[in-house]
């Protein structure tokens, strides 16, 4: 089971199944949720059996201890969503049922369940939970002291931590795993786990260790003849020449991979296509890189994966801009909701509260209603009313933001003015200790990081990492302390800075919307009037008005 659980994670296959046969279990569930029958609960286990959830055939007999009924349907409805991708009601389920294991003292069983909610926590972007889940899994399997299952575990929580870019974590996890798959003596989990470690390290830029990973990993594909996982690791080894710009190595492993990627692994294709429109572009050959990106494309979108969908999508962005600009806008257009959906961690809070709130109406239900009729019109009547809260409470948190940016703006408008009068007064011989005695440290720090992003404009816009060098201070240390003064990631802070600027030009030259742009050191004019409108509600153009 658990080896299932982490190569679905590790694959990222998504099972599409029909929609009528989703509505069937979802119904089946909603009876048994009312009236806890086993004729219920066997009718489900058959749909499941029917469309190969399960590994055989589920039959529970009218001796089974009532707990166990819910615990069993509970925790396969969980499993049943996680492959339909209603990555919500897998966690609702999952949770249901894991109190039941814990009850009964089924360590094997809870921990499957920890698993299975960690990956749907995964897949709703919730990093922090699927890594409290994971690591809970993880300790029961610590305790137990299996060696095979061990690594397993810690090979979920490498890849939940490769999905929420904590490469150093990664890394840790992955080769603790590693040392207990040697002691297990499981050659095919040693080969997906050197595989990961080929994976991290090509993440975290260290490519020589990746190609190192890489080859080995092959060498045990190969010996244990699995044509599927030796196209995977070809695929790994090529990621790892294309950083080292080996383009001609990767494009012939990518072309040996490919045919039987289309076979077998969806996916792992999508992958690999990715990787063959950069090496296509690298060599100038744009429309075949266009090709081989819209194969991507199809792929990522049909499975729901915006992170590979991002990359085809800034892929056909450059493959397109010389041939058809139109369309390549398109792209870099989605490309940046894209990007900006990744790292927005506002929104992140507000699927976790519209979660939880979920969850909780869902067990209310339950309790309060057992036919199935007023089920519905009771759950359609919680959906209206909580999306109407969910509106009213993002309008608050709308003008919340609006209030603090612009708190924020004028914080940096004073401090400018005051580095103004800093440069003046040292142009007269007087220290600016004389003029404001007073001035904070803070105040300090503060100025030197509005005049390092104004020093680096037009030409670019500063890095976190170079104004981190700039206040003499690692990028850590820096992230914190401008996250206390302000409130503000410093992507944020740096951001409020250019808008500012922006506004100051918007409202005292005659300067284009287009001009004031590549003021603000932005390249693409639709990028900073896209940033403008988030912040200020408005066009440029329109706050000009």
């Amino acid at each position: 089971m658990r080896l299932r659980i982490a190569y679905f994670l590790l694959t990222l296959w998504m099972t599409v199944t029909a929609t009528a046969q989703t509505e069937q279990a979802d119904r089946l569930l909603t009876l048994f949720n009312g009236s806890r029958s086993l004729q219920t609960a066997n009718m489900f286990f058959d749909l499941l059996h029917k469309e190969e959830i399960t590994d055989e055939h589920i039959k529970l007999s009218a001796t089974t201890n009532p707990d166990t009924v819910c615990q069993q349907v509970w925790y396969w409805a969980a499993e049943y969503y996680l492959s339909n991708q209603n990555y919500q009601k897998g966690k609702y389920y999952g949770k249901k049922a894991l109190p039941l294991y814990q009850k009964g003292n089924n360590r094997v069983g809870e921990g499957d369940c920890l698993a299975c909610i960690a990956i749907c926590h995964l897949r709703m972007g919730e990093f922090d939970d699927a890594i409290v889940y994971a690591r809970k899994c993880n300790d029961l399997d610590m305790q137990a002291g299996d060696p095979d299952n061990i690594s397993s575990s810690l090979n979920m929580l490498a890849a939940i931590y490769v999905s929420a870019r904590q490469y150093d974590e990664a890394e840790q996890c992955i080769l603790k795993a590693l040392e207990y798959s040697k002691r297990a003596n499981n050659p095919k989990r040693l080969a997906i786990l050197t595989g990961m470690a080929c994976d991290i390290y090509n993440n975290k830029g260290q490519y020589d260790k990746g190609l190192s990973y890489g080859q080995e990993a092959l060498h045990m594909e190969q010996q244990l003849g699995r044509p599927d996982k030796i196209a995977v690791r070809q695929s790994q080894i090529a990621e790892a020449l294309i950083g080292q710009d080996r383009y001609d190595e990767a494009r012939q492993l990518v072309t040996e991979a490919l045919p039987e990627l289309r076979k077998t692994n969806p996916h792992s294709q999508g992958i690999a296509c990715n990787q063959m429109g950069r090496i296509l572009l690298a060599e100038n050959k744009n429309e075949e890189a266009a090709k081989y990106f819209n194969e991507a494309l199809e792929i990522f979108v049909a499975q729901k994966d915006i992170f590979n969908e991002s990359r085809s999508q800034k892929g056909l962005y450059e493959a397109l801009r010389d041939i058809s600009p139109e369309e390549a806008m398109r792209h870099n257009d989605r490309y940046n909701q894209l990007r900006d959906s990744l790292y927005d961690t506002n929104t992140g809070l507000i699927v976790n509260r519209y979660a939880a709130d979920t969850e909780q109406l869902q067990a209310e239900n339950e309790r309060l209603h057992h036919n199935l009729w007023q089920n519905i019109i009771i759950i359609v009547s919680a959906i209206l009313l909580l999306s109407f809260v969910t509106w009213i409470y993002g309008l608050h948190k709308r003008r919340q933001q609006e209030a603090h940016i612009e708190e924020l703006t004028r914080d940096i408008e004073r401090l400018t003015r005051q580095k103004t009068i800093q440069q003046k007064t040292e142009t007269e011989n007087i220290t600016f200790e004389e003029v404001n005695k007073d001035l904070a440290n803070d105040e300090q720090f503060l100025m030197t990081v509005i005049n390092s992003v104004q020093q680096g404009l037009p030409d670019k816009q500063m890095s976190v990492e170079e104004i981190a060098q700039l206040t003499c201070m690692t990028t850590n240390a820096f992230r914190q302390r401008l996250q206390q003064l302000t409130g503000e990631t410093p992507k944020a802070y740096i951001t409020a800075i250019l808008m500012q600027k922006a506004v100051n030009l918007l409202t005292t030259t005659n300067m284009s919307v287009n001009d004031v742009a590549r003021a603000c050191g932005y390249t693409e004019q639709s990028n900073f009037s896209r940033t403008f409108k988030r912040i200020y509600g408005v066009t440029p153009s329109q706050y000009i008005k």
